[in-house]
């Protein structure tokens, strides 16, 4: 019952985009993951931090390198020994003119704990590489959602821009005719005129943000939005589930997960930094091969070698107490994160619960001024209004409908935020929020 009723919430602060000539939010959404540049550079972060984790562990594997050499003498160097028993006399090339020398290696590894533990700090930072991708687009997709919004509500607030202006001229009109019969003064004419005006300036700063709030999300998704008519934005007031249930495990909050990773991971490189003084074991062999045989007489031998290397100076203990502060660094970002993480979900859904009240009251006060703003012309109309009482019933009635505009606008932008802030894709919900 609980996941149904999240995916039916999921669903309503998402269909709105559905009845209108804008594109769908998730066409911009999955626009901005494919195109976005925060996403692009999250992602390929996330793939250089794979790529050092397997640099990091491919140092500690066997390595095999490979070296041939000619070098060329101006003299060649040799020695005749004698033969035992009076024999003809040997001669060795110890230098000879064209040298040939080749070997092959193979290093070890045995035992460096450090750089074992190195390793798995590499992968940790791996992993919170990935997380911090999908916290990325998480941002983007708040970032996204909240302007596609605003524009649905900047294009209705046109329209009812357009509508006020409509009502501007038409009382003008009607000043007009009134002047004319005797019944009103030029002042009337005048007053009306400048209404109109008024009105054509309102249109006019309306169509500059419609602009400025499309090009924002174009430039933040690659989808130019499409703005052939007005959009309708509806909500039905329903009360948004207990906080509870919007407070997910750590690891569901990938702002969070990510600042836990790399926390694991500075502790990692912390004990890898104090394993570095425990002394390191390590093998090798090595096949050669030479023309210059010298008094061996073998141009192929090879040769095994087992070291143990210990190392210590003042920088290794300098080294130990960066990386411990660097530990305590990661633990108080975590906690910040953790913080922020959890206010923010407290915030958001407190916004969601203000946002109904708002637009709840915004819609009845949006009918109330409009049926004023009726019953004002009717009266000017009659004679029994004057024209600032019609004037100031027309300007609310529009300051009302466009605070009914922004605040539906701001009630369903404030359910997105909401899950995103949950740690819920508006393009990948989970079944659940919380367990």
């Amino acid at each position: 019952m609980r996941m149904a009723r999240f995916l039916v919430a999921l669903g309503a602060v998402m269909a709105a985009a559905h009845a209108s000539a804008l594109q769908p939010l998730e066409e911009f959404l999955r626009g901005a993951r494919a195109s976005g540049a925060d996403d692009a550079e999250a992602r390929a972060l996330h793939r250089q931090a794979g790529a050092d984790a397997q640099g990091a562990l491919g140092r500690a594997l066997p390595r095999l390198s490979l070296r041939g050499t000619y070098t060329r003498n101006q003299y060649e160097t040799d020695v005749d020994l004698p033969a035992a028993g009076g024999g003809t006399p040997a001669t060795v090339t110890i230098t000879p003119k064209g040298q040939l020398d080749g070997s092959a290696t193979l290093d070890v590894p045995l035992v460096n704990l450090a750089t074992f533990a190195g390793i798995a700090a590499a992968r940790t930072g791996a992993r919170a590489a990935g997380i911090a991708a999908a916290a990325t687009d998480l941002r983007v997709q708040a970032q996204v959602a909240q302007d596609y919004y605003q524009l649905v509500a900047n294009v209705s607030l046109v329209g009812s821009s357009k509508r006020a202006l409509e009502v501007a001229r038409a009382s003008l009109q009607t000043a007009e005719r009134l002047h004319a019969a005797g019944s009103v003064p030029l002042l009337d004419v005048d007053r009306a005129g400048g209404e109109v005006e008024r009105d054509v300036q309102q249109v006019a700063a309306a169509e500059l943000q419609v602009a400025l709030v499309a090009r924002a999300l174009a430039s933040a998704s690659g989808v130019t939005p499409e703005l052939d008519r007005e959009v309708t934005l509806a909500d039905d007031l329903h009360e948004e589930p207990p906080l509870e249930r919007f407070q997910p495990p750590d690891d569901h909050l990938p702002s969070l997960a990510a600042a836990i990773e790399r926390r694991v991971s500075a502790e990692q490189l912390a004990t890898a930094q104090r394993l570095a003084l425990v002394p390191s074991l390590s093998a090798s062999i090595t096949e050669r091969g030479t023309n210059a045989t010298g008094f061996s007489g073998r141009e192929f031998y090879w040769q095994g070698v087992v070291a143990l290397t210990w190392s210590f100076d003042l920088t290794t203990v300098a080294n130990i107490r960066s990386q411990d502060a660097a530990a305590d660094a990661a633990r108080a970002r975590e906690q910040r994160a953790r913080l922020a993480a959890r206010d923010d979900i407290h915030a958001t859904w407190r916004t969601v619960a203000t946002d109904i009240a708002r637009s709840r009251s915004a819609r009845v006060q949006a009918q109330v001024n409009a049926r004023a703003a009726q019953l004002a012309l009717e009266r000017y109309q009659a004679g029994t209004a004057t024209q600032l009482d019609l004037l100031q019933a027309q300007r609310d009635a529009f300051a009302a409908d466009a605070g009914r505009i922004q605040a539906d606008a701001d009630l369903v932008n404030a359910r997105a935020q909401l899950r995103i802030a949950a740690g819920v894709s508006l393009l990948e919900p989970r079944a659940e929020v919380a367990p």
